[in-house]
């Protein structure tokens, strides 16, 4: 039941929380008033039922309404100077954006920014695939047919992408682990000070809800003060410590021979070479001669005698030229990646997947690391702010029911 009463409170003050800026401040004082005048109604009615035992809990419901008053007053007070304090701390002028800020520097450094990382990441591995998935082909002219050959001999390294989409996943849930704990600052900072806060002390002076009013004061006193000021430790023990290098400088080194893969653009990049591997012989030859009819008088004779020229003659000419051309590039091709790769077992191993390796190996490893300063980060802040809301809401006789959070510590 103390759970549900708990969980109820939290949402419904967190709902209230998405309105429109407003300061519920007043609610303190006019609560004070109002369970006052309750108190001395409860007093009349005592003094009218001669009853000794309501008188008495009217009596120690009056001491405890004074007491809350003065426990709101104090907390109050100590809430402006524990800000004070975390500023005189921290060196911040706002140590709320402060804390925001270190967040965002572990996100987004250029060196050892999470964000770097992905970025790097992605990068790579879309080299890799590159190569992994090139797959040049040569159709090879024989006399009246052809022989299509294809090959993709650098296929065996896709196998690293199963190391990059596993830092992939890493980092992705850092990130949103510290866009959800940037956006949850932000938001304690812009509704505990004026509503959440307000209401729980509100809350704990009701003679019915003190406790949960307790447990709400210390949430809120933790989410405000000790959330961003652990953040803050958090950032400065990660400046005292050699930070992983997420950044990767020799990406080049990356392509996997970008020379002769580039020599195949030719065929597929040029627009014009393309519209005319789409056309047969006969259409070729259609729109190369299609300009002779408009000469008057023998302009379809010349038309009819360049049709056959260009379709018999200088269409097959062309397209064994850019065959044999295409059967070179792909010769290129195997010849290197058999030297440097030693894709049949030969002679080569020495050359892209050494570079691949010698490049990702030592960038994983600072991915490694980095992902688990991220989550030994996350764990401090999480032990720093429940340990301190427990702590808080015990001295203050509140009740700890939030759902089995406190067996995180």
């Amino acid at each position: 039941m103390r759970v549900m009463q708990s969980i109820v409170a939290l949402l419904l003050l967190s709902s209230i929380s998405f309105a429109a800026a407003i300061d519920l401040s007043f609610a303190v004082p006019m609560v004070a008033i109002i369970v006052g005048i309750f108190l001395a109604i409860m007093i009349m009615f005592a003094n009218a039922l001669s009853s000794p035992a309501l008188m008495a809990w009217t009596k120690s419901e009056i001491r405890e309404l004074i007491a809350g008053v003065i426990l709101v007053a104090i907390l109050f007070s100590l809430f402006i100077t524990s800000q004070e304090l975390s500023k005189a701390i921290t060196g911040q002028e706002d140590y709320i954006l402060a804390s925001a800020n270190v967040i965002e520097n572990m996100l987004g450094n250029e060196t050892s920014g999470y964000d770097t990382g992905y970025e790097n990441v992605i990068r790579a591995a879309t080299k890799i695939r590159i190569g992994a998935t090139y797959s040049p082909y040569a159709t090879i002219p024989v006399w009246l047919f052809s022989l299509m050959y294809s090959s993709s001999p650098l296929s065996g390294i896709s196998i690293v992408l199963i190391s990059l989409g596993q830092a992939t996943q890493g980092l992705t849930n850092v990130i949103f682990l510290y866009e959800g704990l940037r956006l949850l600052i932000l938001f304690f900072h812009s509704t505990i000070p004026t509503i959440i806060l307000p209401l729980a002390f509100a809350v704990r002076l009701i003679p019915f809800t003190r406790r949960i009013g307790n447990t709400l004061i210390a949430v809120s006193l933790g989410a405000i003060v000790l959330l961003p000021l652990s953040v803050l430790i958090a950032g400065e023990i990660n400046s005292l410590i050699n930070y992983p290098d997420l950044t990767i400088s020799n990406m080049g080194d990356l392509e996997p021979h970008p020379w002769p893969m580039e020599l195949g653009t030719v065929f597929c990049g040029l627009k014009p070479i393309r519209f005319m591997f789409t056309l047969t012989d006969y259409g070729f030859a259609a729109i190369i001669c299609l300009p002779l009819l408009l000469i008057p008088i023998v302009g379809a004779g010349l038309f009819s005698a360049c049709y056959t020229l260009v379709s018999e003659v200088v269409y097959p000419i062309i397209m064994t030229v850019v065959k044999l051309a295409q059967l070179i590039i792909l010769a290129i091709w195997l010849a290197w990646s058999e030297i440097s790769v030693g894709v049949s077992g030969g002679f080569g191993s020495l050359g892209w997947p050494k570079d691949v390796v010698n490049i990702l190996l030592p960038f994983l490893e600072n991915v490694n690391n980095a992902i688990l300063v991220g989550y030994v980060d996350l764990v401090v802040i999480a032990i720093i702010t429940i340990s301190g809301i427990k702590s808080i809401s015990t001295a203050l006789g509140g009740e700890w029911y939030l759902a089995g959070v406190e067996r995180l510590i």
